[in-house]
């Protein structure tokens, strides 16, 4: 009777148990490819997915039984504060891949170490010291406080908050200085963000209009929405991984040429117009695919900063864009030179130095406000 499944938990466990299978794929990759990233994502999938345990054995009437409640009193399936440090950890190893903890960051985690040790000094006092309720005499898991929920919501919305300033000095940060910055502009972080957001605001509207954490009943739909919210993740960082991988070495040249380049002094850097221009309409270096700011400093002979700052000011530009008006007009000019009735439009974008149809396709709409296609049906 125990063990006949309702729908609600079915629906749950269906999440629940998709979470672990992503979770050991995301693990499997992570170790056989050393790829970091994949092993804070399947933290976090394990963390949500646990989080779904009670609400499923709840629709079981498991906290009414003697033996299963116990098993639920004491085992802390909802580690809000381990879920925050764990969203900051993966999102700081996608942007660097060689990132490890170091000691002091060991101090985020403090927090769910605690509140780990509380529920074991709650097993302990319960069940080996008093052999009675003591911290659970009022019959409600703990992970169902109110405090705990609140301040682990808190927690979720702090990491949430400086990961996304992470992922936008990131992006401030390739677009300065990188010309292919679309292939690596981690795009799935955005998406992740934006999914984690979706679960913070259903978490609001549950404190609100749920006070009472123990009370299931009418709030399934919340459940399933959090359920699905984690699977979209679990499903879409897995994809983002096997793509990410393949994207490889994009992204050694990332981590070969990114620095942060500094606020610039005030210089009359203007006579390096024209010499600028010439390289793009003479030398044509816009046509290499992974062409940095870097590679530009070098053969103007001045540094990167200047680069920086010269295209800032003289043409109101980042570097990408920069780059990327030089390809679409190269791009235009042989559309009007009828290349297109001889060779492929991805082909004729592969030569002018874009490195994919995706990044091209993006790129001539953002600097046209037309597909390459309308383009060529108007001119």
């Amino acid at each position: 009777m125990d063990f006949v499944v309702s729908f609600q938990s079915a629906v749950l466990a269906f999440f629940f148990l998709q979470g672990l299978l992503f979770a050991f794929l995301l693990l499997e990759a992570g170790w056989r490819y050393d790829h970091r990233p994949s092993f804070w994502l399947a933290g976090f999938v394990v963390l949500c997915s646990f989080y779904l345990v009670p609400f499923m054995a709840g629709y079981q009437g498991w906290y009414g039984k003697d033996g299963y409640r116990e098993f639920l009193f004491f085992v802390p399936f909802q580690q809000f504060f381990l879920i925050g440090p764990v969203i900051y950890c993966y999102v700081k190893s996608q942007f660097r891949p060689d990132w490890r903890l170091r000691p002091q960051d060991y101090w985020h985690f403090a927090p769910g170490l605690l509140y780990l040790g509380y529920t074991l000094l709650a097993f302990v006092v319960d069940v080996l010291v008093l052999d009675e309720y003591y911290f659970y005499a009022d019959g409600r898991d703990k992970d169902l406080d109110s405090w705990y929920q609140i301040s682990g919501l808190f927690s979720m919305i702090v990491y949430a908050g400086v990961a996304y300033r992470h992922y936008q000095r990131y992006q401030q940060q390739i677009y300065a200085e990188l010309s292919f910055a679309e292939a690596v502009a981690y795009r799935w972080i955005a998406s992740f963000l934006v999914a984690l957001l979706v679960i913070m605001v259903l978490r609001i509207l549950a404190l609100v209009f749920l006070p009472s954490w123990g009370s299931f009943g009418r709030w399934f739909p919340y459940y399933t929405a959090f359920g699905a919210t984690t699977y979209y993740i679990a499903l879409a960082g897995y994809t983002n991984m096997v793509r990410s991988l393949a994207r490889a070495p994009l992204r050694e040249r990332l981590q070969e040429e990114v620095g942060t380049v500094k606020e610039a002094a005030p210089e009359d850097l203007s006579h390096w117009k024209p010499k600028l221009v010439a390289l793009m309409t003479e030398e044509k270096l816009y046509e290499n695919p992974t062409l940095t700011l870097s590679d530009v400093a070098g053969v103007l002979g001045i540094n990167r900063r200047q680069v920086s700052t010269i295209i800032n000011q003289e043409f109101g530009q980042n570097f990408n864009d920069f780059i990327n008006s030089y390809r679409v007009a190269a791009v235009k000019a042989k559309f009007a030179r009828g290349d297109h009735q001889q060779f492929t439009i991805l082909s004729i974008a592969l030569g002018c130095g874009f490195n994919s149809k995706t990044t091209f396709n993006r790129v001539f709409k953002k600097h046209t406000a037309r597909t390459p296609v309308q383009w060529l049906g108007e001119n």
